[in-house]
């Protein structure tokens, strides 16, 4: 082998990204790459000629089931599962692939391995296996058959309903594909479709399955595909069973063609039937409560386009009626008028206490309205014609169903039996939905809440989601791009990633890039070698080498010059670098995190910033808004900020007075939350009491026209409220979370002030 040869297979050895690592046949080591070293924490010197089981293990002699050993014995390939216990302490799981090196005669003269860290796979492999365990009770009494594959196609969960379509116990499924319960035909199709669920898509097909005594089961398989980021992990799929569907849907072909003319009435039944087949195929992949009710909405307005559709449905306690604000205005309107209506007449514990007591899907009809309660029997007695429905899941009923006609009708027969079958098919999915979306908005509702993170502080949705991109990112070594106008807190950003990353025990060297010019810049980034330029009496290490092991935070970065631009870049790329005036090339294992406050996708097109450093540097973004944008998180700011400056100043100020908070509100920040915290620290330097009023306020607040104070309990809570709607654009839910009252108190106090859009903020 050449020189070259070998210099080129060197260089592609240490450039893999993968632990590598070259044994003798004595279990010496006699080359590692730099993914080696960087992931078990020690420099090659350390590891080369040593022992695996010394340095690796911290023993004297061969491990028992050294798998090294066992590649030297076969000469066979041996891959394996490690738990391994770092330098650091921490521990990770890695899959170990060793394999070994033969001479031209055939002989073992080398083994090599290289290892995958799987510990982020074997975790979420652990938070699989518990959500399955949470939701386990709730599909086993689902209607459907419902099943969990893991990453391989394999099952590792199937309910009672699945085991006994087919036949089978729930364990006997476990380690089986679902490939293998299909016949051929089948199975062509089938590993075709399901391999779609792979890359991210979900999918419905209509399969045979075989049951355990050979006979085939007709069905409709739905497949969610489980996936984090572009990884992905399992699937989750729900079987229907279609075969008496199927069947009636084959008598009536076969109907069809032995009969010359149909009447209108079997047409109907026919169309009614292939709907439910329809809805059996959709209906799965509706996502949201808000998709299932527009499209049972839908397939309402084909059969009676004037009605009135009531969708009553419990939350999950079962203890009240969701409001459907999610929905559209045309499915949430005529029951908004209807809660409205009950909760005048104090109805809603008979109406409960009635559908507590249901067990069947019985439809009831105008003409049976005595069975209904009488409030909500004289709240339906506005619709000339009309029929319901209880809603059942399993045994329990989950709501009511109701569609009222704005005109006499008499119901068919054949729609009161579809409408009975729709709901019979699909109020189990409609209760899992509801169950799922109140855990979703409880975990969201706990977020919200968080009203600071590590030195940020902000409860807005737009804090929120800058704290939920900071955990996101945290954990990575990917260069993060924060983004925001001068004094919203980009570094304190920066800080928190730092902090929360692995590399929180190591430096964090700040680097403002707009307060040195090139030349010295450059000197500060990289450092410089003793009589590199006049003035250099010295060797200066840089803030990138002071970094090691840490994180650099380049403020600023849009202001640095095209030649440290380039240098800039190549540093991003390789992680080396050169002093200034020096020729060794000098590695650092350092975090790059990068702010700004300029457009600097502009600045690139414009020629002012090279584009392939803007691309290297927004591999994630973290934009902060500014805080006329947040306005709603000033009183929980100048609060902080108060107890800040009574410590550093030795006083004791109580409160901030209203009317003052008032205008700190109202003022727009052009410099954010950084004058905002000078302004406070003003008021607490100015005032001699214990309240801070307009007064002690910096003159360019003083100087806007006061408002006239309201000396109205009642009125300040209008204004309150009014002002909160308008920064919610009237999202009533929104603003209620905000304000932190029910939306039923919400609603009654809009009534009492006769609030409006328009209205004033007087």
């Amino acid at each position: 082998m050449t020189q070259q040869t070998e210099a080129s297979l060197m260089r592609i050895f240490n450039s893999v990204t993968d632990p590598f690592v070259i044994y003798d046949r004595d279990y010496y080591i006699l080359q590692v790459n730099p993914a080696f070293s960087a992931t078990f924490q020690r420099p090659p010197e350390l590891l080369l000629g040593r022992r695996c089981f010394e340095v690796l293990y911290n023993r004297h002699e061969i491990c028992d089931d050294c798998h090294v050993r066992e590649v030297f014995a076969t000469g066979e390939p041996r891959v394996r599962e490690m738990l391994l216990t770092l330098p650091d302490g921490s521990q990770r799981h890695f899959e170990v692939h060793s394999y070994p090196v033969k001479d031209n005669d055939g002989r073992i003269i080398q083994a090599f391995e290289h290892s995958q860290d799987i510990t982020e796979r074997r975790h979420l492999e652990v938070q699989l296996k518990t959500s399955e365990e949470k939701y386990r009770t709730i599909v086993e009494t689902a209607r459907e058959g419902i099943f969990i594959l893991d990453y391989k196609a394999r099952f590792t969960f199937a309910n009672e309903c699945l085991a006994q379509m087919l036949g089978y116990t729930a364990e006997e499924f476990l380690g089986r594909t679902l490939c293998s319960l299909m016949d051929e035909e089948a199975r062509v199709r089938g590993r075709a479709q399901f391999n779609q669920s792979r890359q991210g898509q979900a999918l419905a097909q209509e399969l045979r399955l075989t049951r355990r005594d050979g006979s085939p089961l007709h069905c409709l398989v739905s497949v969610t595909p489980l996936m984090v980021g572009n990884n992905f992990y399992g699937s989750i799929g729900i079987v229907t069973d279609i075969s008496q569907l199927k069947q009636v849907e084959t008598e009536l072909r076969a109907a069809k063609d032995a009969l010359a003319a149909q009447t209108r009435e079997l047409q109907k039944t026919q169309h009614q039937l292939e709907t439910l087949l329809e809805i059996a195929r959709q209906v799965h992949t509706k996502g949201s409560l808000a998709d299932i009710l527009q499209y049972i909405y839908d397939i309402l307005r084909k059969f009676f386009p004037e009605a009135d559709p009531l969708f009553l449905i419990l939350d999950s306690g079962r203890s009240a009626f969701l409001s459907l604000e999610d929905c559209p205005a045309k499915v949430a309107a005529p029951l908004k008028r209807l809660l409205r209506q009950l909760e005048k007449n104090a109805a809603m514990g008979e109406i409960l206490h009635l559908l507590e007591s249901m067990r069947e899907n019985k439809i009831v009809t105008r003409g049976q309205n005595n069975f209904l309660p009488p409030p909500l029997r004289q709240a339906v007695e506005v619709y000339p014609a009309w029929f319901g429905l209880p809603l059942m899941a399993a045994e329990d009923c989950i709501g009511f169903f109701l569609l009222g006609s704005p005109s006499p009708q008499k119901y068919a027969p054949e729609d009161l039996r579809f409408f009975q079958a729709l709901f019979a098919q699909i109020s189990g999915y409609i209760h899992q939905l509801v169950v799922r979306e109140e855990e979703i908005r409880t975990l969201r509702q706990k977020v919200s809440e968080r009203s600071s993170y590590g030195e940020l502080i902000g409860q807005c949705d737009k804090m929120q989601e800058v704290y939920e991109l900071i955990e996101l990112v945290a954990g990575s070594d990917a260069t993060v791009f924060i983004t925001g106008e001068n004094g919203t807190g980009k570094e304190l950003v920066a800080r928190a990633i730092h902090s929360r990353s692995h590399r929180r025990k190591g430096p964090f060297i700040v680097a403002n890039c707009s307060a040195y010019s090139p030349t010295l810049l450059e000197s500060e980034l990289f450092g410089h070698e003793k009589g590199a330029f006049t003035g250099a009496i010295r060797q200066k290490k840089g803030r990138i080498e002071r970094a090691q092991g840490g994180t650099l935070f380049l403020d600023e970065i849009g202001d640095i010059a095209p030649a440290t631009q380039i240098l800039l870049l190549r540093f991003l790329q390789d992680h080396c670098f050169e002093r200034v005036g020096g020729e060794e090339t000098i590695m650092a294992d350092v975090r790059v995190l990068a702010a700004t406050n300029k457009d600097l996708f502009k600045e690139a097109e414009a020629g002012r910033f090279r584009e392939d450093l803007y691309y290297r540097l927004n591999v994630i973004s973290i934009p902060l808004p500014a805080l006329r944008e947040r306005k709603e998180d000033i009183p929980l700011l100048c609060q902080h900020f108060l107890e800040k400056f009574n410590a550093k100043e030795g006083k004791q100020i109580k409160r901030i007075s209203p009317n003052t908070l008032q205008v700190l509100m109202d003022f727009d920040w052009p410099g954010n939350v950084r004058q905002l915290e000078n302004a406070v620290s003003h008021a607490v330097i100015v005032c001699q009491g214990d309240t801070i009023g307009r007064k002690h306020l910096p003159r360019f607040l003083k100087d806007k026209p006061e408002e006239p104070a309201s000396t109205s309990l009642a009125e300040q809570e209008r204004r309150l409220i009014l002002r909160v709607l308008k920064e919610a654009n009237w999202n009533k839910h929104d603003a209620a979370r905000r304000l932190k009252l029910s939306r039923s108190t919400l609603y009654s106090k809009i009534r009492r002030y006769n609030l409006e859009p328009n209205a004033p903020i007087v």
